[in-house]
């Protein structure tokens, strides 16, 4: 009898129905990466030419008390010397500027600058017009449905 899973006229099984609703999750979610990625490309990158990694370097370093490099990486979730990196790409740019922490001589501490505080403000403003956009663009009845799933989605994250 000839071995089925090598017979070129056998018909594949069907996937059960949760494997097909993962596909399709699967599908969904590259596309929204995707899409997401695609409008971060059409709305450039002024300012400096900064990455979204820095960005969120500076937001760390504007929400933390005395920052050092290390906890800014945590934060972030990059490695020190990659923050270090980021950290001198930033103060070249004029956005952070670094200092002995008061708190102990022999640590360094990282702060924002007028600059990086402009530029964040900047930054922040159109992020929040984008998101008013997309959140118009959902249809009033399914919007509370959209923020539960985005919460849903945040603690998967979190989990996995």
């Amino acid at each position: 009898m000839p071995d089925e899973t090598t017979d070129p006229q056998a018909v594949p099984p069907v996937p059960p129905p949760h494997d097909a609703e993962l596909t399709e999750f699967r599908r969904a979610w590259t596309e929204l990466i995707n899409a997401a990625i695609h409008a971060r490309t059409r709305s450039g990158q002024s300012h400096g030419e900064l990455t979204l990694t820095q960005v969120l370097l500076m937001e760390a370093v504007r929400g933390l008390v005395e920052p050092s490099v290390g906890s800014v990486a945590r934060c972030v979730g990059v490695s020190s010397p990659s923050a270090t990196r980021m950290i001198q790409q930033l103060e070249r740019k004029g956005m952070v500027a670094r200092r002995r922490s008061a708190r102990d001589e022999r640590s360094t501490v990282v702060g924002i600058t007028e600059e990086g505080e402009r530029v964040l403000a900047v930054r922040r403003r159109a992020l929040e017009a984008r998101q008013r956009r997309m959140y118009d663009a959902i249809r009033p009845s399914l919007r509370p449905m959209v923020i539960d799933i985005l919460h849903d989605l945040r603690e998967a994250m979190d989990d996995t």
